[in-house]
């Protein structure tokens, strides 16, 4: 038997309220366990990929530049390579995967974060694109 959470509060009657919460369920866990390892995961490659610029999206925009397309569409095969990964699993579980499965999944967590970031930043850099072109 797991160990119970519990929370335990004082009322301001002084009496002591105990609360039990659920132990996590299996869905919950593997959810814990993938964020923990994207999170082990970034914090590893991001380095490599930045090469300690505390722009994250340095590599992105650095793959556009020298492949001439936008850092949008350089994430985009970055991004893809995990997506297809996993969606070739689906179709065959027996397929030999070159990395753990467990990484492209965590990766491809990562990958969205990074892409979220970047269609934020690029609506603020328009944002002040529009404002320093307004005649006053």
């Amino acid at each position: 038997m797991a160990n119970k959470i519990y929370n335990t509060t004082t009322s301001t009657y002084d009496l002591k309220l105990e609360t039990e919460f659920p132990e996590p369920d299996a869905y919950e866990t593997s959810v814990m366990e993938l964020l923990d390892l994207a999170r082990s995961i970034e914090e590893a490659k991001r380095p490599g990929y930045t090469l300690d610029s505390p722009d994250v999206l340095a590599n992105f925009k650095k793959a556009g530049e020298m492949t001439g397309c936008t850092p949008m569409q350089a994430w985009g095969a970055y991004f893809y390579k995990h997506v297809a990964a996993i969606l070739s699993y689906a179709k065959d579980e027996d397929i030999e995967q070159a990395e753990p499965l467990s990484g492209r999944f965590a990766d491809a967590i990562n990958y969205l974060k990074l892409g979220y970031h970047m269609v934020k930043e690029s609506k603020i850099e328009q944002e002040i694109n529009n404002q320093q072109k307004l005649p006053f």
